[in-house]
Protein backbone atom coordinates (compact mmCIF):
# COMPACT_ATOMS: atom_id res chain seq x y z
CA UNK A 1 0.00 0.00 0.00
CA UNK A 2 1.22 3.62 -1.13
CA UNK A 3 1.40 6.42 1.12
CA UNK A 4 -0.93 7.92 -1.07
CA UNK A 5 -3.84 5.32 -0.20
CA UNK A 6 -2.76 5.67 3.35
CA UNK A 7 -3.71 8.85 3.78
CA UNK A 8 -5.93 10.57 6.71
CA UNK A 9 -7.44 13.62 6.16
CA UNK A 10 -6.14 16.04 8.30
CA UNK A 11 -9.03 18.31 8.42
CA UNK A 12 -12.61 18.51 6.81
CA UNK A 13 -13.83 21.03 4.49
CA UNK A 14 -14.26 24.50 6.07
CA UNK A 15 -17.90 25.58 5.09
CA UNK A 16 -17.91 29.72 3.80
CA UNK A 17 -20.14 31.68 5.98
CA UNK A 18 -22.76 32.01 3.41
CA UNK A 19 -22.44 28.30 3.72
CA UNK A 20 -22.99 27.91 7.28
CA UNK A 21 -25.87 29.92 7.04
CA UNK A 22 -27.76 28.72 4.42
CA UNK A 23 -27.23 25.39 6.65
CA UNK A 24 -28.13 27.55 9.63
CA UNK A 25 -31.42 28.52 8.32
CA UNK A 26 -32.46 24.58 7.50
CA UNK A 27 -31.45 23.66 11.28
CA UNK A 28 -33.64 26.70 12.31
CA UNK A 29 -36.78 25.31 10.94
CA UNK A 30 -39.53 23.74 12.92
CA UNK A 31 -39.41 20.58 12.00
CA UNK A 32 -34.99 20.74 12.28
CA UNK A 33 -33.34 19.02 9.37
CA UNK A 34 -34.88 16.04 7.39
CA UNK A 35 -33.69 14.09 4.68
CA UNK A 36 -34.69 16.12 2.14
CA UNK A 37 -32.50 18.80 3.11
CA UNK A 38 -29.69 17.76 1.75
CA UNK A 39 -31.76 18.68 -1.75
CA UNK A 40 -32.55 22.10 -0.77
CA UNK A 41 -32.26 24.74 -3.96
CA UNK A 42 -30.75 26.82 -2.06
CA UNK A 43 -27.55 28.76 -3.95
CA UNK A 44 -25.35 28.33 -0.73
CA UNK A 45 -26.57 24.63 0.02
CA UNK A 46 -25.65 23.89 -4.13
CA UNK A 47 -21.99 25.56 -3.36
CA UNK A 48 -21.71 23.86 -0.43
CA UNK A 49 -22.00 20.57 -1.80
CA UNK A 50 -19.73 21.19 -4.55
CA UNK A 51 -16.58 22.99 -2.91
CA UNK A 52 -16.55 19.87 -0.55
CA UNK A 53 -16.40 17.22 -3.34
CA UNK A 54 -13.79 19.25 -4.81
CA UNK A 55 -11.92 19.99 -1.53
CA UNK A 56 -12.77 16.39 -0.06
CA UNK A 57 -11.34 15.02 -3.45
CA UNK A 58 -8.23 16.26 -3.04
CA UNK A 59 -7.49 16.02 0.71
CA UNK A 60 -8.26 12.45 0.00
CA UNK A 61 -5.81 12.01 -3.13
CA UNK A 62 -8.40 11.54 -5.41
CA UNK A 63 -9.20 8.12 -3.74
CA UNK A 64 -12.26 7.10 -2.58
CA UNK A 65 -12.56 6.64 0.89
CA UNK A 66 -13.44 2.84 1.19
CA UNK A 67 -11.63 1.25 -1.87
CA UNK A 68 -8.95 3.84 -2.14
CA UNK A 69 -8.94 3.50 -6.14
CA UNK A 70 -8.06 6.80 -8.07
CA UNK A 71 -11.43 8.05 -9.81
CA UNK A 72 -10.90 10.48 -12.42
CA UNK A 73 -13.57 13.61 -12.11
CA UNK A 74 -13.95 13.94 -16.09
CA UNK A 75 -14.88 10.57 -16.29
CA UNK A 76 -17.03 9.53 -13.11
CA UNK A 77 -18.12 11.69 -10.75
CA UNK A 78 -17.25 10.84 -7.13
CA UNK A 79 -20.39 11.06 -4.74
CA UNK A 80 -20.50 13.00 -1.68
CA UNK A 81 -20.61 10.00 0.82
CA UNK A 82 -22.48 10.66 4.71
CA UNK A 83 -20.00 8.05 6.89
CA UNK A 84 -23.31 8.15 8.79
CA UNK A 85 -26.62 7.82 6.83
CA UNK A 86 -27.86 11.02 6.82
CA UNK A 87 -32.39 9.49 7.17
CA UNK A 88 -30.90 7.97 9.97
CA UNK A 89 -29.09 10.74 11.98
CA UNK A 90 -30.01 14.14 9.71
CA UNK A 91 -28.97 16.17 12.13
CA UNK A 92 -25.17 15.37 10.88
CA UNK A 93 -26.13 15.66 7.48
CA UNK A 94 -24.17 18.67 6.84
CA UNK A 95 -21.90 18.36 9.30
CA UNK A 96 -18.45 18.23 7.15
CA UNK A 97 -16.40 15.45 9.52
CA UNK A 98 -19.75 13.26 8.82
CA UNK A 99 -18.61 14.00 4.62
CA UNK A 100 -16.32 12.30 2.54
CA UNK A 101 -16.11 11.27 -1.68
CA UNK A 102 -16.88 7.69 -2.61
CA UNK A 103 -16.64 5.60 -5.80
CA UNK A 104 -20.60 5.13 -6.72
CA UNK A 105 -19.78 1.40 -5.89
CA UNK A 106 -18.82 1.94 -2.84
CA UNK A 107 -21.39 4.23 -1.75
CA UNK A 108 -24.31 2.30 -3.52
CA UNK A 109 -23.12 -1.13 -1.34
CA UNK A 110 -22.33 1.06 2.03
CA UNK A 111 -26.00 2.13 1.34
CA UNK A 112 -28.40 2.95 5.01
CA UNK A 113 -26.05 0.88 6.56
CA UNK A 114 -25.13 1.65 10.43
CA UNK A 115 -21.49 2.69 10.57
CA UNK A 116 -22.07 3.86 14.21
CA UNK A 117 -20.40 1.64 17.06
CA UNK A 118 -23.38 3.25 19.34
CA UNK A 119 -26.42 4.31 17.51
CA UNK A 120 -28.00 6.00 20.02
CA UNK A 121 -25.18 8.36 20.26
CA UNK A 122 -26.07 11.86 20.54
CA UNK A 123 -22.77 13.59 19.87
CA UNK A 124 -21.14 12.74 16.65
CA UNK A 125 -17.86 10.55 17.78
CA UNK A 126 -14.25 12.33 17.37
CA UNK A 127 -12.82 9.36 17.41
CA UNK A 128 -12.00 6.10 15.65
CA UNK A 129 -13.99 3.98 18.39
CA UNK A 130 -17.26 5.34 17.57
CA UNK A 131 -17.19 4.28 13.97
CA UNK A 132 -17.81 0.58 12.79
CA UNK A 133 -16.38 1.66 9.35
CA UNK A 134 -12.80 3.00 8.60
CA UNK A 135 -13.66 6.89 8.50
CA UNK A 136 -11.15 9.10 6.48
CA UNK A 137 -10.35 11.86 9.29
CA UNK A 138 -9.65 9.30 12.14
CA UNK A 139 -8.13 5.74 10.83
CA UNK A 140 -4.98 4.76 9.05
CA UNK A 141 -6.11 2.34 6.74
CA UNK A 142 -3.10 0.02 6.77
CA UNK A 143 -4.21 -0.61 10.38
CA UNK A 144 -7.20 -2.24 9.63
CA UNK A 145 -6.93 -3.52 5.93
CA UNK A 146 -3.80 -5.28 4.29
CA UNK A 147 -3.49 -5.36 0.30
CA UNK A 148 -1.82 -8.80 -0.51
CA UNK A 149 0.32 -8.18 -3.56
CA UNK A 150 -1.68 -4.38 -3.70
CA UNK A 151 -4.26 -6.38 -5.05
CA UNK A 152 -6.48 -7.90 -3.21
CA UNK A 153 -8.35 -6.66 0.11
CA UNK A 154 -7.71 -8.53 3.42
CA UNK A 155 -8.97 -7.30 7.05
CA UNK A 156 -6.43 -7.15 9.49
CA UNK A 157 -9.19 -5.99 12.60
CA UNK A 158 -13.05 -6.34 12.64
CA UNK A 159 -13.38 -2.83 11.53
CA UNK A 160 -11.21 -3.69 8.36
CA UNK A 161 -13.22 -6.52 7.80
CA UNK A 162 -16.98 -4.77 8.64
CA UNK A 163 -15.12 -2.20 5.68
CA UNK A 164 -14.76 -4.59 3.14
CA UNK A 165 -17.93 -6.69 3.51
CA UNK A 166 -20.19 -3.07 4.20
CA UNK A 167 -18.50 -1.74 0.37
CA UNK A 168 -18.41 -5.10 -1.07
CA UNK A 169 -14.19 -4.79 -1.76
CA UNK A 170 -14.01 -8.06 -2.19
CA UNK A 171 -15.70 -7.40 -6.04
CA UNK A 172 -13.61 -8.97 -8.50
CA UNK A 173 -13.78 -5.67 -10.88
CA UNK A 174 -11.46 -4.04 -8.14
CA UNK A 175 -8.98 -6.82 -8.05
CA UNK A 176 -8.82 -6.51 -11.88
CA UNK A 177 -8.99 -2.41 -11.84
CA UNK A 178 -5.78 -2.51 -9.21
CA UNK A 179 -3.59 -5.34 -11.16
CA UNK A 180 -4.22 -3.56 -14.34
CA UNK A 181 -2.61 -0.45 -12.25
CA UNK A 182 0.26 -2.35 -11.26
CA UNK A 183 1.03 -4.52 -14.34
CA UNK A 184 1.14 -1.15 -16.66
CA UNK A 185 3.77 -0.14 -14.02
CA UNK A 186 6.20 -2.32 -12.94
CA UNK A 187 8.36 -5.74 -14.37
CA UNK A 188 6.49 -8.32 -16.05
CA UNK A 189 8.08 -11.26 -15.42
CA UNK A 190 7.76 -10.60 -11.01
CA UNK A 191 3.79 -9.05 -12.00
CA UNK A 192 3.38 -12.34 -13.71
CA UNK A 193 4.63 -14.63 -10.83
CA UNK A 194 2.16 -12.39 -7.99
CA UNK A 195 -0.58 -12.62 -10.03
CA UNK A 196 -0.27 -16.38 -10.07
CA UNK A 197 0.57 -16.59 -6.73
CA UNK A 198 -2.33 -14.64 -5.69
CA UNK A 199 -5.01 -17.16 -7.75
CA UNK A 200 -3.98 -19.67 -5.33
CA UNK A 201 -5.53 -16.94 -2.42
CA UNK A 202 -8.40 -15.05 -4.93
CA UNK A 203 -10.86 -17.55 -3.47
CA UNK A 204 -11.23 -16.30 -0.35
CA UNK A 205 -10.87 -12.51 -1.35
CA UNK A 206 -12.82 -12.14 -4.59
CA UNK A 207 -16.31 -13.05 -5.14
CA UNK A 208 -16.06 -14.38 -8.61
CA UNK A 209 -12.59 -16.47 -8.57
CA UNK A 210 -13.68 -18.04 -11.96
CA UNK A 211 -13.23 -15.03 -13.37
CA UNK A 212 -9.74 -13.59 -11.30
CA UNK A 213 -8.29 -16.28 -12.77
CA UNK A 214 -9.53 -16.23 -16.29
CA UNK A 215 -8.25 -12.57 -15.76
CA UNK A 216 -4.76 -13.79 -14.73
CA UNK A 217 -5.03 -16.20 -17.72
CA UNK A 218 -5.34 -14.02 -20.20
CA UNK A 219 -2.76 -11.75 -18.68
CA UNK A 220 0.19 -14.63 -19.04
CA UNK A 221 -1.04 -15.46 -22.49
CA UNK A 222 -0.74 -11.57 -23.29
CA UNK A 223 2.55 -11.53 -22.29
CA UNK A 224 4.04 -14.90 -23.87
CA UNK A 225 2.54 -13.70 -27.33
CA UNK A 226 5.15 -10.48 -26.20
CA UNK A 227 2.12 -8.02 -26.03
Amino acid sequence: MTETEDFIVQEPYQPTAEENQAIRELEDKDMGLVAKDWDSGKTYIKKFKKNLRKDMYNKQNKLCAFCRIHVPLACVPMHIEHIVYKDKHPQWMFLPENLCVACPSCNEYKGTTEVLTNSRVKKYPKTSNGFKIIHPLYDNYSDHIELLGDILYKGKTKKGIFTIETCHLYRVELAEERADKKRYAGNKGNIIAELTNLTTLSDKYVDDNKEFIQYVTDIVKEYKRGI
